[in-house]
């Protein structure tokens, strides 16, 4: 029986793949330190002008016909092999994977910004770009958290979840939502705010260019 050398946790139902980043991120793994700041170099070293030549070459496939009728070719693979969904020990590992990562995924939106000390940033959205800027211009100084904050779902099960902005001097968290993104996370939002009573989801665009944490009111708040 396959098990990590780490933690002895079963292998038998992970592919090779599932085995070697389990067995890289394992909390148990001495080595997860280092593999932690390799990758976050790694991200950090993603360049505004890389990732406009990746959308470039992507957007350039698409319009040669690379990606036609990919999503129905997808399908049909999927049900001529009986794996149209995900089996509930698949979807077990994939949660597993992604509550032992201590990562942000990154997301197609990401853009390159500039902090005052001249320090760049990746952040994930134009809302969160515009209360970056926004923080700056009133100078309140603020982080992007590094860790996750693990909280129990509905599911019963734990999660990750990555705060957009910390504020030290006012203890306070700060995440933009849109309405769309508010209306498919209520569960979890209510779940994080009854953890979290210093978590303030800011819910419009004008908010973000707009927020002052010395006159923040209840109407900030979900």
């Amino acid at each position: 029986m396959w098990k990590c050398k780490h933690c002895n946790i079963n292998f038998e139902n992970f592919n090779v793949s599932q085995k070697a980043n389990h067995s890289r991120w394992c909390d148990k793994n001495p080595k997860k330190d280092f593999y932690s700041k390799s990758t976050q170099h790694m991200r950090d070293s993603i360049t505004k002008n890389s990732v406009i030549k990746r959308n470039l070459s992507i957007s350039k496939a698409h319009k040669m016909g690379a990606y036609k009728d990919v999503p129905k070719k997808s399908l049909a693979t999927r049900i001529q092999k009986g794996n149209l969904k995900h089996t509930q020990t698949t979807k077990d590992l994939i949660r597993e994977k992604a509550l032992a990562s201590p990562h942000r995924r990154l997301v197609r939106s990401i853009r390159e910004y500039t902090r005052l000390d001249g320090t760049v940033i990746m952040l994930d959205s134009s809302w969160e770009e515009a209360l970056a800027k926004r923080l700056d211009e009133i100078f309140v100084e603020w982080i992007r958290p590094e860790n996750p904050i693990r909280y129990v779902g509905k599911d019963k099960k734990e999660h990750n979840y990555f705060p957009d902005f910390y504020l030290p001097k006012y203890n306070v968290y700060l995440d933009p939502k849109n309405p769309m993104a508010i209306k498919a996370q209520k569960d979890k939002i209510e779940i994080l705010k009854k953890k979290m009573n210093n978590l303030i989801i800011i819910k419009s665009l004008l908010e973000c260019q707009t927020y002052d944490p010395n006159s923040s009111t209840p109407d900030h708040i979900f």
